[in-house]
């Protein structure tokens, strides 16, 4: 734990200082992948926080309106027998009334919830593989460093970029990721530049 926190902490507050970069990939290196794995958690989660937040906001009728389009409570089947209970008239207010007493929550935003993390996750991945195998191309002249060492680098590097993203997504949510992968490049790749060899 306490490796774990001493690499956080260097990955969130070193700037242009070779030697806090090598206690960077010393402390990640002792803290082990398993840590690693919690902190790739850690971000993810916090880069879903803001579109958690998008999404638990909307009523049920403006989330069902974004999802199959605004009319889609009497131009889709699904909808039938919904509709039909409303009535020709049923509007927004009716909609979000009836969905609130049918277990809103549970049977449609928490699944809803959880694969927009999933999602993210997936998108979290591709983004560390890539950046770790760029990272590798980056140091063909010099002795590479290790796939652990490239991802611990990747990954504690991105603690700062990932809190302060997390709070500007909740003005621009999905925004916040675009700005969150550019930060973190800019971060890592300066950063690999000052690791030591090997």
């Amino acid at each position: 734990m306490r490796n774990y926190l001493a690499a956080v902490t260097l990955g969130a507050f070193t700037r242009r200082d070779g030697q806090r970069v090598a206690g960077l990939l010393r402390y990640s290196r002792k803290a082990g992948t398993g840590w690693q794995a919690l902190h790739f958690v850690l971000l993810s989660v916090c880069a879903n926080f803001p579109i958690a937040i998008a999404v638990a906001r909307l009523s049920p009728f403006d989330l069902f309106a974004r999802l199959y389009g605004e009319d889609f409570l009497f131009e889709r089947s699904e909808f039938a027998e919904i509709a039909g209970e409303l009535g020709p008239a049923a509007g927004a207010e009716g909609f979000n009334a009836l969905m609130r007493e049918s277990a809103y929550g549970w049977s449609v935003l928490l699944p809803l919830l959880a694969a927009a993390l999933a999602l993210v996750i997936v998108i979290q991945a591709v983004f560390y593989l890539s950046a770790v195998f760029f990272l590798r191309l980056s140091r063909m002249n010099v002795a590479p460093l290790p796939f652990r060492d490239r991802m611990g680098l990747a990954l504690y590097s991105s603690t700062l970029p990932a809190l302060l993203s997390a709070l500007f997504g909740i003005f621009l949510p999905t925004v916040h990721l675009l700005v969150f992968y550019f930060a973190v490049i800019f971060i890592i790749f300066q950063r690999s530049a000052l690791c030591p060899d090997g």
